[in-house]
């Protein structure tokens, strides 16, 4: 077995994105602290939306246990680059746990071309930036999540100023930070979020119903 394969059978959480067979969760095992910027242009553009992610500790722990390769208990420059290589290359099949939607259509972000991975106060940190696949402009409705459709990891924007828009035109829009009632989802879906949904919750995409999200009215 691959050195790979053995770290990722120690992370619970990317073993779970990387294996093929993957098991259903119905709630979350990981906790990250998130934060997400959507920077704009002068010209009234989106450039980029910007990540951050902050572990949990105990999940931190097991990512040093498994990848710290000297056994020092730090994670040295390059434990820490090959970190954000693996999530970079299995999440991509999550689109990064990112969902951005225009007036209520789902909006395509590029990959991020690397994602940086650091060990700060015991908690691992994940930072990276996603750009659009084509120009997008500050107008209509837009909305900006972050979500595991796996509900294995619970991504949590802890404030409202934990979402947040910068740049030249950040006062362009109305900005509201939304934190959908579970039970009111439930009651609204009552048709759609059925047993099948908990039972294959990765293979639907209804888990951003709950998501924390930043909504722009431009």
């Amino acid at each position: 077995m691959s050195y790979l394969k053995r770290s990722m059978l120690g992370l619970c959480f990317f073993a779970g994105i990387l294996s093929p067979i993957h098991t259903a969760i119905a709630h979350p095992h990981v906790f990250a602290e998130s934060r997400l910027e959507i920077e704009t242009s002068e010209n009234g553009m989106v450039v980029e939306l910007r990540h951050v992610w902050r572990f949990d500790e105990f999940f931190s722990a097991s990512v040093v246990l498994d990848f710290d390769e000297d056994q020092n208990l730090v994670l040295d420059e390059n434990e820490l680059r090959k970190i954000g290589e693996i999530v970079r290359q299995s999440l991509a099949e999550f689109d990064y746990y990112t969902n951005v939607t225009v007036d209520g259509y789902d909006f395509a972000m590029s990959a991020p071309n690397v994602l940086n991975a650091d060990y700060v106060d015991g908690q691992l940190l994940l930072f990276f930036a996603m750009q659009p696949k084509r120009p997008l402009e500050l107008k209509g409705k837009i909305s900006a999540g972050v979500y595991d459709p796996t509900l294995y990891a619970a991504m949590e924007f802890i404030n409202d100023e934990d979402l947040i828009v910068t740049g030249a035109s950040a006062g362009k829009c109305k900005r509201a930070v939304i934190r959908p009632d579970a039970d009111e989802v439930i009651a609204q879906n009552q048709t759609t979020l059925t047993e099948a949904f908990y039972e294959d919750a990765e293979n639907n995409d209804l888990s951003k119903l709950f998501a924390t999200r930043i909504q722009l009215t431009c």
